[in-house]
């Protein structure tokens, strides 16, 4: 017998935002839930909960008493305490640019470790209003340029925010074929993320680039795949069977609020 569970993955930016991926899983008991992150210049902030029935409406278990420590490849070391929310534990130590970081968590008997690396931001050079025509439609949508890192392969995840509403919409690239160059990238609006309203003249618009390193990139992916009727569990970066993700990630913004002088028509 088979059970619909939800996993929610808290993505904490620069900005203390918060947002919430609901996904479609078939598992037949609970498993524990591991919601990490780590980006420059800020903790590692860690929520342990535990997957349940799609049609259970008791709140998330969350999980207390979990030994964490935290550990970089430059020797540094941490034991992480649980703050006053129960199931929420968060670092002293904050993250830098360039480092890997391993986290390793014990509940009772069980063991999860995972790492990654924290990449450097790819500054968004600017941000501009293109207004999409498709037959006799036409709406406006966002479009960010920037340069892309040469020396390295990069992993980009993009969210939007409209007059301060994160929308639901994400959009997760890489840079093969485009390594090196400058990137010029269409950010589609669906204006179901906005009470079913397009963008307009006055809007207030704010474009977050998150660079992911490899481990994270899989895991989005692998929901993709989950949304399209694909593989079963998202490609977790855990050891020891636990469902959710470290993420570590450097993030760039732009915003503007939208007038003429914005829009671009091909």
């Amino acid at each position: 017998m088979t059970n619909r569970l939800w996993i929610i993955i808290l993505l904490l930016s620069f900005i203390s935002c918060e947002e919430v991926i609901n996904i479609d899983l078939k598992e037949s008991e609970p498993r524990l839930v591991i919601d990490a992150n780590i980006t420059d210049s800020s903790p590692c902030i860690i929520a342990l909960t535990e997957s349940q029935g799609f049609n259970s409406n008791k709140p998330y278990t969350r999980i207390s008493g979990a030994i964490i420590e935290l550990y970089d490849n430059m020797g540094n070391k941490e034991i992480i305490r649980e703050t006053k929310d129960k199931g929420i534990y968060m670092s002293l130590m904050a993250g830098k640019t360039g480092r890997t970081y391993t986290l390793n968590i014990s509940i009772e008997k069980e063991k999860y470790e995972a790492k990654a690396t924290i990449p450097k931001a790819v500054p968004i050079d600017s941000l501009y209003i293109y207004n999409v025509k498709v037959g006799k439609d036409d709406w406006y949508s966002p479009c960010v340029i920037f340069r892309d890192p040469g020396e390295e392969e990069n992993y980009y995840y993009t969210m939007m925010y409209v007059n301060g509403t994160m929308m639901r919409s994400i959009y997760l690239n890489d840079d093969e074929f485009r390594n090196g160059l400058i990137i010029e990238r269409i950010l589609y609006f669906d204006k179901e993320d906005n009470n079913d309203e397009n963008l307009k003249i006055g809007d207030h618009i704010r474009v977050e680039m998150q660079t992911l390193d490899k481990g994270m990139y899989t895991f989005y992916k692998s929901l993709y795949s989950i949304a399209a009727g694909g593989a079963t569990n998202p490609t977790s970066n855990f050891t020891g069977g636990a469902l959710g993700c470290f993420k570590a990630y450097g993030s760039s913004y732009k915003e503007i609020t939208i007038s003429k002088d914005h829009i671009y028509t091909k």
